[in-house]
């Protein structure tokens, strides 16, 4: 626009020129008027050179304005998609911390469990041991196994935990059954084959197979000892129900005083 102005104070001026002069410098006039006008063309493609760099300033600073714009946008939005991802660190930390603390606090009560299924498996060994001789092959077998399983990395807490409590319940459900079997015995200093009657976990006593000889099992001294003849008829009877061969009754049967060593 600066550059327009002055071309037209030069063409103005030019013009007045022209018409002050006098008729003899009309000649010379017409030299220097086309002198002129070449200087004139070479300004007016100046100016449109000037002004086409003009125009492309003009549109290229609009464009960094526009993409300053949009970076500021984008700026803006990873500013706020950064403080999401800050907060959500903040929360995976303290669930980290959380979940840090519960596992250990796991491996705590884990490693007590351990300890005291192993305890208990003891005592429950032990009771067995201690207990009235009866199936012991398979109650044997059933804390073998418990053993093995307590020592597996790969068995939960929680499984271990269930068989033990099974096998606690198994030993408290023979205190409320009868069974009768056979088994081969030392009896009177005699390996002897006898019919064996289990009321509970109360007393176990047994009797010959020709009926004539009774006994009981002496938990104290760990073996069989006799018992009087007039006992033989009810045992008997106690071992024909137990294999269900007669209906229930009363009999007599010499429990003495429970003992337990």
């Amino acid at each position: 626009m600066y550059y327009r102005k002055i071309l037209l104070n030069i063409i103005i001026a030019g013009l007045t020129c022209l018409i002050a002069l006098p008729p003899s410098l009309a000649q010379n006039f017409d030299i220097t008027s086309h002198a002129v006008r070449n200087e004139i063309s070479k300004a007016m493609d100046v100016e449109k050179k000037i002004q086409k760099r003009v125009t492309a300033w003009t549109e290229k600073a609009a464009d960094l304005s526009d993409k300053l714009n949009r970076l500021r946008e984008e700026k803006q939005r990873m500013e706020k998609k950064l403080q999401k991802l800050m907060r959500l660190k903040t929360l995976e930390e303290k669930k980290h911390a959380e979940n840090k603390r519960k596992k250990k606090e796991a491996d705590r009560v884990r490693n007590e469990l351990s300890d005291y299924l192993d305890s208990v498996l003891v005592k429950l060994e032990t009771h067995i041991k201690q207990d009235l001789p009866f199936l012991m092959a398979e109650r044997q077998a059933r804390i073998d196994s418990l053993k093995d399983m307590m020592v597996d990395p790969t068995e939960s807490s929680a499984e271990k935990f269930r068989r033990l409590f099974e096998a606690l319940q198994i030993e408290t459900e023979y205190g409320t059954t009868i069974e009768a079997s056979q088994k081969t015995i030392t009896f009177e200093g005699t390996q002897v084959l006898v019919n064996v009657f289990r009321l509970g976990r109360v007393s176990l006593f047994c009797q010959t197979i020709d009926k004539k000889k009774s006994g009981y099992f002496d938990i104290r001294e760990k073996n069989w000892k006799i018992l009087p003849e007039d006992v033989n008829r009810d045992m008997a009877k106690a071992l024909a129900m137990a294999r269900l061969e007669r209906s229930v009754e009363l009999v007599k049967l010499p429990l003495g005083r429970i003992v337990r060593p």
